[in-house]
């Protein structure tokens, strides 16, 4: 198997392929969705669908155990996810959130999704970032930096 240091969650359209390719300052066409659990160097991209689907989230519960850290990404310009209430709870891994698209998003909604990743049960550190923009990434990077050392 592949090693990977994070794995990069959430729904269908919140930004889990160009949060990684801003993050590893990499690009990917855009028009590309992600089919299948992507090994990405340090990273692994998963397919919203497998997120969004229970009998096929299974395979990320697997795919999760062999890595140090996991991401859950929100659009915080469409605060909602498929996700039970407290899931990420269940990973003995520390789970961070990703608030994406705040430069979309008003304040309002950019708080809203950082509620709903506490809900879902991420209780690590929160960082509002826009993928497209770079604006937050830093912040991102340094974590992962320090964390992944």
């Amino acid at each position: 198997m592949k090693q990977a240091h994070y794995m990069v969650w959430g729904s269908i359209g919140v930004g889990k392929t160009s949060l990684i390719n801003a993050l590893s300052d990499t690009t990917s066409n855009p028009a590309r969705k992600t089919q299948m659990i992507d090994y990405r160097g340090m990273a692994i991209d998963t397919p919203g669908e497998y997120a969004e689907r229970g009998h096929l989230r299974r395979h990320l519960q697997s795919t999760a155990a062999t890595v140090e850290l996991i991401l859950v990404v929100v659009d915080a310009t469409c605060p909602e996810t498929r996700f039970p209430p407290h899931y990420f709870l269940m990973f003995s891994q520390p789970v961070i959130g990703i608030v994406n698209k705040i430069d979309l998003a008003t304040d309002t909604e950019v708080q809203q999704a950082a509620q709903l990743l506490r809900q879902i049960g991420v209780v690590g550190e929160i960082f509002y970032v826009s993928a497209i923009t770079g604006s937050g990434l830093e912040k991102v990077r340094q974590f992962l930096s320090n964390y992944l050392q």
